[in-house]
């Protein structure tokens, strides 16, 4: 009877190993096209936006290893060598280094940058990821600039690491407008979510669900801010980086150890057409 028993545990562990795998199962090896987390409405996942890092480089089809149109916030340079990908993350790396060759402003850091190569409008985009034990920051953002037109959505900015720890468990959701035909001046709003836990421990999930009324910000799968869309309808690129914050998080100890960025996903979905 004892062996019945066991046999009967077992099959149903396998049971409901097989009906998670197939249920649940949309992780970085099931081979399944991932799911929106949001209920409602009729989304599409956006394959080519998307990036379960799963290679051996990083995907320069997809992106650049740097910022074609920035070398960095000083003292801190963007440096392609701190770009790599490795089991299954993005990873992007800030350390003590002075590289030559770099304008005066440039010096003892460097940290490191991706960007989309293409444009995007709209959409939920969601990210898992593990901020750098660091004051350089880790930051998902979006971002154009043309003649007449520089809007930026910041879905968060963190500071892994600071002597004053209120610092380490701030979550920055923030938009900018620098210049939009027919509006006078800027505009520069920010939410600080304060979390219970330190967010450079472990790996965690945001996300920003963008339309033509609203921005919604996501942390873990709680709305953290929700603000009218008055004027980000342009086509963005994606932005995922580390800086050097001088007036805001402060500079590295230069003798602290080098941080990393970690990225697991980024995972794109847009609402149908028509709906």
């Amino acid at each position: 009877m004892r062996a019945n028993r066991k046999n009967l545990w077992v099959i149903a562990l396998m049971f409901n190993a097989a009906f998670s795998v197939s249920v649940f199962g949309q992780g970085k090896n099931s081979g399944q096209e991932p799911k929106c987390p949001l209920t409602s409405g009729d989304w599409k996942f956006m394959p080519e936006y998307s990036d379960e890092f799963n290679g051996k480089s990083l995907d320069t089809i997809k992106w650049y290893p740097y910022n074609p149109g920035w070398k960095g916030r000083p003292p801190g340079f963007f440096s392609p060598a701190n770009v790599s990908v490795k089991r299954g993350n993005l990873i992007l790396t800030s350390k003590t280094e002075t590289l030559e060759g770099l304008p005066a402003e440039y010096h003892t850091f460097t940290t490191a940058a991706v960007k989309s190569k293409q444009r995007m409008l709209y959409g939920y985009y969601e990210l898992r990821f593990k901020p750098m034990d660091s004051r350089a920051s880790s930051a998902f953002w979006f971002y154009s600039i043309d003649p007449d037109t520089w809007t930026e959505i910041d879905v968060f900015e963190i500071c892994g690491k600071h002597p004053d720890k209120a610092w380490e468990n701030k979550f920055f959701a923030t938009t900018h407008v620098m210049k939009l035909p027919g509006l006078e001046g800027e505009v520069h709003d920010n939410v600080e979510w304060k979390t219970p836990y330190r967010l450079a421990d472990d790996f965690i999930t945001c996300a920003l669900e963008w339309n033509e009324k609203e921005l919604k910000w996501y942390l873990n799968g709680e709305v953290i801010r929700t603000r009218e869309n008055a004027y980000w309808h342009q086509p963005l690129e994606m932005n995922f980086d580390s800086e050097t914050m001088p007036e805001w998080f402060g500079l590295p100890d230069p003798k602290d150890k080098a941080g990393h960025f970690k990225i697991d996903y980024v995972r794109v979905w847009q609402q149908n057409p028509g709906l």
